[in-house]
């Protein structure tokens, strides 16, 4: 009895691990994606879903309708970067940082157009200059933010933590 089992067990549980393997490579961050940007600091329309970029340089990216959900980017330099004739400032624009970790991060000039950051913390974060006209800030933590000449026009608050601490449910 014990022989015919082990053989059925031994099938099952390679069964359940190659099952296992399959899932957990589904939710991995697209290898290529991560290539591309480093090579371009362009990820437009992309999905790197909880991406690992905490303290990276990406100033002057470009993530453009990017799915950046639950990626940490915390202490990640995303400032503008300066080449020899302009400058160039990272590109959220309608990008879904949902969930997404940019505490302390240096966002210095960063365009947030119509970007999905909410429930995004942004606590100590550098946003000075920063564009973030109609962003989704629902849930966000800002505690602690540099918000200085940032644009919020047609932002969206609700549950959102400002950088006093106080909460702002203007939008609620």
């Amino acid at each position: 009895m014990l022989q015919t089992t082990t053989p059925r067990l031994a099938v099952q549980l390679a069964a359940l691990f190659a099952l296992t393997v399959s899932a957990v490579s589904s939710f991995a961050v697209d290898a290529s994606k991560l290539e591309n940007l480093n090579i371009t600091n362009t990820c437009k329309y992309c999905d790197l879903t909880d991406a690992a970029l905490a303290g990276r340089d990406l100033r002057g990216a470009d993530f453009q309708n990017a799915n950046l959900a639950g990626a940490n980017m915390s202490k990640a330099d995303l400032s503008q970067r300066p080449l020899e004739k302009r400058t160039l400032s990272t590109n959220f624009e309608s990008a879904n940082l949902r969930k997404t970790n940019l505490a302390g991060a240096n966002l210095t000039r960063a365009n947030f157009s119509n970007a999905y950051l909410r429930e995004t913390i942004l606590t100590d974060a550098n946003l000075t200059g920063a564009i973030l006209t109609g962003a989704n800030l629902k849930g966000a933590n800002l505690k602690g933010a540099n918000l200085a000449d940032v644009k919020l026009e047609e932002g969206k608050f609700c549950n959102t933590t400002m950088p006093d601490g106080s909460v702002n449910d203007s939008g609620c």
